[in-house]
């Protein structure tokens, strides 16, 4: 892969890259470095789509303009009825945005987990293992280490949980998928059941936050996530908490020169 090719592929999804844009990244400096420098960016846009509030009876208001338009649309010129158009689909994406952000915000982080699952639950169909390079490539992003083989992945990415990044992993099961989420900052007391009418798993607790480990109904989940917990290692105690989300991942992204853990 060459630079050009890697600039592209980064601007079309800079949070999840495949394993020849990830080897290209590091060995190229000037492409690591725009990487970062994009990575800081998105990071910074979906923070701030999470944040949208829409005014007050903004849905019912879409609703009645989009009545009005079926009934109006043959008696309107058709450059009015473009720039309504262009309007009701901004009006349409402002809502779902935030529709999406509270209802991943908001909810108990058992059911965020299970509405997260579900959202990509294309997933749950990969049929190949990644390589270890892959894996090691994601938890490196976030300056974190598996000091063992955790054994066949099938899926490895960076994904935005309910308000800040964590790592995704896919496992094989006996009866399925199962799905693990390493959640920096997702502090709880004690194990969280998760249970949905197809999936069932825990939540744990770990001293930087939570893992979630969810598969098919009747899988055999016990001991996945405190196997992970103990193989991980951040290389930056300091990472443990906020400071990873919020500090760690806009932090990879500036310059190589005032990162010395990058």
């Amino acid at each position: 892969m060459n630079c050009l090719e890697f600039r592209r592929q980064l601007l079309v999804d800079p949070l999840h890259m495949d394993e020849t844009a990830a080897s290209h990244e590091a060995e190229c400096e000037s492409c690591a470095t725009h990487a970062r420098e994009v990575r800081a960016q998105e990071i910074k846009l979906r923070a701030m789509l999470m944040e949208v509030t829409p005014p007050e009876g903004m849905a019912e208001r879409i609703q009645l303009a989009a009545r009005f338009e079926a009934g109006a649309v043959t008696r309107r010129r058709w450059w009015y009825s473009a720039a309504a158009g262009v309007m009701l689909a901004i009006g349409v994406s402002m809502v779902s945005l935030w529709t999406a952000s509270v209802e991943r915000g908001g909810l108990a982080l058992a059911q965020s987990v299970i509405h997260h699952i579900e959202d990509e639950a294309s997933h749950l169909r990969e049929a190949h293992p990644v390589s270890t390079g892959r894996v090691d490539y994601v938890f490196d992003r976030f300056g974190a280490k598996l000091t063992d083989d955790i054994g066949p992945v099938h899926f490895a990415a960076e994904c935005l949980m309910r308000t800040r990044n964590g790592i995704h992993l896919v496992l094989p099961g006996t009866k399925g998928a199962i799905t693990v989420f390493l959640m920096p900052d997702e502090m709880i007391d004690e194990p969280l059941p998760v249970r949905s009418a197809r999936f069932e798993g825990q939540i744990i607790p770990t001293a930087w936050g939570s893992i979630a480990v969810v598969g098919e109904s009747g899988e055999q989940i016990a001991g996945i996530g405190a196997r992970l917990a103990s193989l991980v290692i951040w290389s930056n105690e300091e990472v443990a908490g906020s400071a990873l989300a919020a500090g760690r991942l806009v932090g990879r992204a500036l310059p190589a020169a005032q990162q010395q853990d990058t």
